[in-house]
């Protein structure tokens, strides 16, 4: 059964842990607050409350903004901040996630990133 269904934004090329340069830190610090404050913003629009579940399992799905190829464990670490923003918001530590599924999905305009929260399955 799924618990709550968000859609966060593409996470900025900044926070790729594959990002170049040294003393960008501060870019990418500031890129990764940036990414984490919108999609709590996004989680109080769209009224994702905390469940009643101590673990769950999420399904993470990228759309990629283009069809240029991107590997799904980058991508996973670009969007960290969002997902923490996500778990925030349903009040369920992601040390709690019990299985993290990852699917690429049809690359749309502005790209996304689609969590599905759900029960875990015993």
């Amino acid at each position: 059964m799924t618990l709550a269904r968000i859609i966060l934004p593409w996470p900025p090329r900044a926070t790729s842990p594959n990002a170049s340069g040294q003393g960008q830190w501060r870019r990418k610090a500031s890129a990764a607050k940036g990414y984490k404050l919108a999609c709590w913003a996004l989680c109080e629009a769209e009224k994702i409350r905390p469940v009643d579940a101590i673990a769950v399992d999420v399904l993470v799905t990228f759309c990629p903004p283009s069809r240029r190829r991107f590997d799904l464990d980058n991508a996973l670490s670009r969007c960290k901040q969002g997902l923490d923003a996500v778990a925030e918001a349903i009040a369920v530590d992601d040390s709690q996630w019990r299985r993290i599924t990852l699917e690429r999905g049809e690359a749309c305009r502005d790209g996304a990133v689609i969590v599905h929260i759900m029960e875990a399955e015993a």
